[in-house]
């Protein structure tokens, strides 16, 4: 055969098998449909990106490969949480506004939508508004909130109230002081109806976790304990309680109730900025709370704020200080589309610096970013507030000196002291001046850290990952977040056994 002839029939063959080889190693309908999800979702086509993303799932469990499924289930719940979080069209935070703040003129919460001050986001071609927005007017045009008199005075007694709750702190050499135990109780009932017939539940139950100001903690009871798959833990930096629950064998409701007990002291530091010692550069501390992760990420731009903030302080108390007054004086409280954030979208200290707004979780990380940007080790933590005498989701920080230990500072609740016109200046300074190094007792941590993973790791699924405040769950058989089915059926509840708390009915945020 000549040379020419060799190649044509080699052309001619490699022609041949081209659609073939184009078959066996090209993508399958499984990937051509999620590629085509992302491809959507990039293009803020949500509702259709959704649609693919549910194509890809089932595609893929006809192919076997259980992996790529579950990462098509969870691309098509970010989906769902986006727009979940951004639900409302121009009409409906309208009349959510009008509905909500009806002594104001409709010229001027028409100008709070055109201007865009309520947070959107703009998806399937259209502008939608952040479920909460309306909510959040109240906490930046501080006229508007006093004109609810009877909310007004509500925070006045709340604020009242914590000051004379917390005014016999005052030692010298002791930190914890003014202790109150309390029997805490989570339940989860929920109908059998709502989950598949197999595949297996994973649970995770918020616990307290011991601290300096909260010891002892102990689990009192799990009923049943048949599902527990690990010990509770009530140490470490996340405390949890575990269950793998195998839906083959749930042959009824599934009900679970964990019951707990806790005490927790107020804080009082006295700090003497000429006694903090030095930072021990490289532990382990030190290493892993001035790092730049998860919500509490350092940009550059936060990085020169905070050198801007504190000037040319050195003293790491002295300049803590100064970032708080920062953050009084220009972050507003807000609330946060936390579910449309990290991982799915911007990082929270990163939303807080550009927008100067944020809730508790998200104030708390934005001073963490500024204060470790400076070397300062600082975390947020938390878990529950008990203002009311029951469990309330609550985030504050905490700033680590040498010789002193876990400083605590909470932005949020000095920044109540702002939404009534029902009490004095002084009080006002006070109330803010209070909390930083100082904290009430009515507090209950869950976690020491917002970017610590729950134990064992979530894998898969992720609802608002600063956050353990409720059971949340997953499992690999539900197309929907199991985490938002179980918020309908979780309750909470606290009961005071030693101390006295205060009698209040007014709000922390």
């Amino acid at each position: 055969m000549s040379r020419a002839r060799y190649l044509l029939v080699l052309l001619m063959i490699v022609a041949l098998l081209t659609p073939v080889l184009a078959v066996g190693c090209g993508e399958t309908p499984a990937q051509q449909a999620y590629d085509k999800a992302q491809s959507l979702e990039a293009k803020a086509m949500l509702t259709k990106a959704a649609a693919e993303y549910d194509r890809a799932f089932a595609l893929f469990e006809k192919e076997g490969r259980a992996a790529d499924a579950a990462r098509a289930r969870r691309a098509g719940q970010s989906v769902m949480f986006i727009q979940g979080t951004y639900p409302d069209l121009k009409a409906d935070v309208t009349k959510k506004i009008a509905d909500m703040y009806p002594q104001v003129p409709q010229s001027e919460r028409a100008r709070w939508v055109s201007s865009g001050e309520v947070e959107h986001m703009t998806w399937d071609g259209k502008v939608h508004y952040f479920d909460q927005a309306a909510e959040n007017i109240a906490t930046r045009h501080f006229d508007v909130a006093y004109q609810n008199v009877t909310k007004a005075d509500s925070i006045a007694e709340l604020i009242r109230t914590i000051s004379s709750t917390t005014s016999g702190g005052n030692s010298t050499w002791q930190p914890y002081s003014n202790p109150m135990t309390w029997l805490g109780t989570e339940s989860l009932n929920v109908p059998r109806s709502v989950f598949p017939k197999t595949g297996l539940l994973k649970l995770w139950f918020p616990l307290p976790v011991v601290t300096g100001p909260q010891n002892p903690v102990s689990v009192v009871s799990v009923t049943p304990d048949t599902w527990l798959k690990q010990p509770p833990s009530t140490g470490g930096p996340l405390s949890d309680a575990y269950f793998e629950v195998p839906l083959d064998k749930l042959t009824g409701d599934l009900s679970i109730s964990v019951q707990f007990q806790f005490t927790h002291y107020q804080e009082n530091f006295k700090v003497d900025p000429n006694n903090v010692g030095a930072y021990d550069r490289a532990g382990a501390l030190y290493r892993q709370y001035t790092r730049s992760y998860g919500n509490t990420y350092i940009s550059d731009d936060i990085r020169q704020t905070a050198k801007k903030v504190v000037g040319g302080e050195t003293n790491p108390y002295l300049a803590a200080k100064k970032i708080y007054d920062y953050i009084l004086k220009e972050i507003k409280y807000s609330y946060m589309p936390h579910m449309a954030a990290w991982p799915r979208g911007e990082r929270e200290s990163v939303y807080v610096h550009r927008l100067k707004r944020g809730d508790c979780g998200a104030q708390s990380m934005y001073f963490s970013a500024l204060c470790r940007s400076l070397g300062i080790p600082t975390r947020t933590t938390g878990g529950w507030q008990l203002f009311t005498g029951d469990f309330a989701g609550h985030f504050w920080a905490e700033f680590y000196l040498p010789n002193y230990g876990w400083v605590p500072v909470d932005p949020t609740a000095a920044d109540i002291s702002d939404w009534t016109n029902k009490i004095s200046e002084q009080e006002r300074a006070a109330f803010k001046a209070f909390y930083f190094g100082n904290q009430d007792p009515l507090r209950c941590n869950v976690q020491l850290d917002v970017d610590e993973a729950t134990v064992p790791p979530v894998d898969g699924e992720v609802v608002v990952p600063v956050a353990l405040q409720d059971p949340t769950g997953t499992c690999s058989t539900m197309k929907d977040p199991v985490s938002m089915l179980l918020m309908q059926y979780a309750t909470k509840s606290a009961q005071l056994l030693s101390g006295k708390a205060p009698a209040i009915t007014g709000p922390l945020h």
